[in-house]
């Protein structure tokens, strides 16, 4: 009877499925963002220019997805104008502004969003000579529509570019404003 129990025991899990463990890839969903800036004539050929940005991020989480590990933001234009690549970038505004260094085109202000909450890094670039040069640089804290607005202003044919200090406080409790000059 032991004999039998043991067999009957033997047959019932020989013949239980075997599991396998199956891993399953899963593939994040990623749509594509596309954005268009119009930026006026800033390579100083009577036609006006186009700034493109593309972005990948994932659908569930909002995440940049990145070929590298830098996020790089590449910012393409129309005309054979060179790129402008931006690192450690989790998405890019770009604006016109007027011509500041006297070339008698249009130089462009990036406001690049940066991991750090409401922070961006904003820049303020020329074309000049075929290549793009970076004329002023700041950090500025960003977090509304008008925060974008007045970034650059003009004191006496000198322009400046508004950012704040990400680590001192006004009188008010708000960052202090710095200015930093734009090169020419």
């Amino acid at each position: 009877m032991k004999t039998r129990f043991l067999l009957l025991l033997l047959l019932f899990f020989s013949c239980q499925p075997k599991k396998e463990r199956i891993d399953k890839i899963v593939h994040p969903k990623i749509e594509v963002e596309y954005s268009r800036f119009f930026v006026g004539d800033i390579n100083n050929d009577q036609e006006k220019d186009t700034a493109f940005v593309i972005l990948k991020r994932e659908i569930e989480t909002g995440e940049l997805v990145s070929e590298g590990n830098n996020y790089t933001i590449n910012i393409e234009f129309s005309n054979g104008i060179p790129k402008i690549s931006i690192d450690h970038s989790l998405g890019v505004f770009v604006a016109k502004t007027e011509d500041l260094n006297g070339d008698e085109a249009n130089e462009i202000i990036l406001f690049s969003r940066t991991n750090e909450g409401y922070w961006n890094d904003i820049s303020v670039w020329s074309f000049m000579g075929g290549k793009w040069n970076q004329i002023g640089h700041t950090k500025a804290f960003v977090s509304e529509n008008k925060d974008f607005e007045n970034r650059i202003i003009n004191e006496h044919g000198e322009y400046f570019l508004i950012g704040e200090d990400p680590w001192e406080l006004d009188a008010l409790g708000k960052f202090k404003r710095i200015r930093v000059k734009i090169v020419k």
